[in-house]
C-alpha cells in the first residue's frame, strides 16, 4: 500500500476550522466508519522534508513496489521524476497511523497529497471527506472503459457514489496446487481434473484426507488452517455492517467456522501461521500441497519461496537446485474469490490535481502503458483489453506452472469477483473474527457460543453499532 505525501508550500490551504470539526466527529453512513477509526496517537514523524517542499509532490509507501511502477509514469511524463519525491515508510503496520495522522494536519509540509489504499482498509478513507472524487483530476468514465468494474466499486464513497480511487491491478484468487504431488497422490493430470475433485468444501476435506492416507501422513493439503480465510471473507453477500449500523454475520463466515474446524480436528494442516517462516518455507517442502493465493501472490510468495535460485532478470538459475519451481498449477478451487490490491486516492487538499490526476490515467487507465507493465513485470493488471492481449499473444505461458498459461487461467476469475460484501470495517472485523474462530478449534464450545463472544467484543469495539 502506498501514499503519495505532498510536502505542502506555506501556501497550503488549510481547512476551514468548521470543516475539520464536522470530519472530527462526524460518522458516515452507508457502511462508513467513524473518525474515531483515524489513528493520531502516533509518536515520531517519517519523511523528508527538503528545503524545496514547496516544488515537490510527495509519495509515502511502506515498500518500493509503487516506486518501481512509478517508473512507467515517468516514461510518458519525464518531468515528473524531479517533481515526486518518494519516500518509503518501511513499515505497513504503521502506515495508516502515519496516514491518519498527517490527514489530520493540514498545515504540515507532508500532507498528502494522493494516498494509496489497501483493499482491507480502503473505505475507511474513500467513506470520508478525506479524499476527492477522481472526476476532479479529470479521470472520465472512456477513462475507466477497461477496468474490472468491481475494482471501481470498492473505491466508490458510499454516501454519494463517487469514485475516489483507482487501482491498476487486479487480483482474482485460485487454488495453488503441486501438480507432481497431485499425479502423485490423486492421479490428476490436468487443472480441469483437480477443479472436478474441490469443486466443493466437503470434496476439499475428502481431498485432505486422502492425500494425507496415501503420502504416509507426510502430506497436508494445506500448510495453515487460516489459509481459506481470503476464500470465505470474499464470499460474503452481506457485508459486516450495513446501512442502518447493524451487524451482519453472513452464512459465510459461519462455514469459514465449520471447515477451519475440520481441518483442525481432521488434522488436514500442519497448524502454521500464516507469513511466518514455517509456512512460507513450506512452499519449497514436499510436505504441503497447495496454498489459496491470488495474482501477486502466486508470483512473489509462491514462486519466490519455493526453494529456487532467480538471476537478476528473474530467470531461474538452472545450475542450482530447483526446489519446487515447475511443480505447480492452478484451478479455482471451492469458490471464486479475489485477495487484495492497491488503490490512489487523491485527498481533499491535494497540491497538484493534475499531477494526481497525470498518475492516475497513466498507471491506471492507459491501455498501451498497463499492456508494457504487465507483459515486463507479470502483474496481473487492471484492463481487460491489455491482459486478452497478452494472452492473445501466450505471454501468460508459465515455467512456474509447468507451462500453464495463468492469464487464461486467472481471465474468467477476474471477471466473477463481486464486492458487494465490502464495508470499512472489514480489516477490524475479519481480525477479530479470527480470534474468536481460533479459540474455538481448541475444542468445547458450540458455534453458538463462539458467535456470541465475538458478538460481545464487536459491541465493546463499536458501541455504535446494533449487535442483535
Amino acid at each position: 500500500m502506498y501514499v503519495i505525501l505532498g510536502g505542502h508550500e506555506m501556501k497550503r490551504k488549510i481547512l476551514a476550522y468548521g470543516l475539520i470539526t464536522s470530519m472530527l466527529v462526524g460518522t458516515l453512513a452507508g457502511c462508513g466508519i467513524s473518525d474515531s477509526a483515524f489513528d493520531v496517537q502516533m509518536d515520531g514523524s517519517f519523511g523528508k522534508m527538503t528545503d524545496d517542499s514547496e516544488d515537490k509532490f510527495y509519495i509515502y509507501s511502506w515498500n518500493d513496489e509503487l516506486q518501481s511502477r512509478l517508473e512507467y509514469v515517468y516514461e510518458v511524463y519525464p518531468e515528473l521524476r524531479d517533481k515526486i519525491e518518494y519516500v518509503n515508510v518501511g513499515d505497513a503496520e504503521m502506515y495508516q497511523r502515519k496516514v491518519d495522522r498527517s490527514l489530520r494536519t493540514p498545515d504540515a509540509e507532508d500532507y498528502p497529497d494522493m494516498i494509496a489504499f489497501e483493499a482491507a482498509y480502503i473505505m475507511k478513507y474513500t467513506n470520508s471527506d478525506y479524499t476527492l472524487p477522481i472526476t476532479d483530476l479529470g479521470v472520465t468514465d472512456s477513462d475507466l472503459a477497461e477496468m474490472y468494474p468491481y475494482s471501481l466499486d470498492v473505491a466508490r464513497d458510499k454516501r454519494n457514489g463517487n469514485i475516489k480511487g483507482l487501482s491498476w491491478q487486479s487480483c482474482p484468487g485460485a487454488f495453488m496446487y503441486r501438480a507432481d504431488l497431485a499425479k502423485k497422490y490423486l492421479g490428476v493430470n490436468s487443472p480441469e481434473q483437480m477443479q472436478a475433485r474441490i469443486s466443493t468444501w466437503d470434496d476439499f476435506l475428502a481431498v485432505g484426507e486422502e492425500l494425507k492416507e496415501k503420502s504416509g501422513d507426510s502430506l497436508r493439503i494445506l500448510s495453515s488452517n487460516l489459509d481459506i480465510k481470503n476464500v470465505f471473507t470474499a464470499n460474503k453477500s452481506l457485508p459486516w455492517v450495513d446501512n442502518n449500523d447493524n451487524l451482519n454475520i453472513d452464512d459465510s463466515m459461519i462455514e469459514y467456522l465449520e471447515v477451519a474446524n475440520a481441518l483442525e480436528q481432521q488434522d488436514l494442516t500442519w497448524k502454521t501461521g500464516t507469513w511466518t517462516d514455517e509456512w512460507s518455507k513450506d512452499a519449497a517442502s514436499d510436505r504441503v500441497f497447495g496454498y489459496f493465493g491470488c495474482t501477486w501472490f502466486l508470483h512473489w510468495t509462491i514462486k519466490s519461496n519455493c526453494g529456487a535460485t532467480f538471476n537478476d532478470d528473474g530467470s531461474v538459475d538452472t545450475s542450482q537446485p530447483m526446489g519446487t519451481y515447475g511443480k505447480w498449477n492452478m484451478c479455482q478451487g471451492p469458490m471464486p474469490y479475489y485477495w487484495g490490491g492497491t488503490w490512489l486516492g487523491a485527498t481533499a487538499e491535494c497540491s497538484d490535481k493534475e499531477i494526481a490526476g497525470k498518475i492516475m490515467k497513466t498507471l491506471c487507465c492507459n491501455t498501451d502503458v498497463m499492456t508494457k507493465l504487465a507483459g515486463e513485470t507479470m502483474d496481473y493488471v487492471n484492463n481487460k483489453k491489455a491482459m486478452k492481449t497478452l494472452a492473445d499473444q501466450g505471454k501468460g505461458t508459465y515455467e512456474f506452472l509447468g507451462g500453464q498459461d495463468y492469464i487464461n487461467a486467472f481471465l474468467p476469475l477476474a471477471d466473477d469477483v463481486d464486492v458487494s460484501w465490502m464495508c470499512a470495517y472489514d480489516e477490524t472485523l475479519n481480525d477479530l473474527f479470527e480470534v474468536y474462530l481460533q479459540d474455538y478449534q481448541k475444542g468445547g464450545k458450540e458455534i453458538d457460543d463462539t458467535l456470541n463472544e465475538f458478538k460481545n467484543a464487536v459491541r465493546d469495539t463499536f458501541p455504535r453499532l446494533n449487535v442483535k
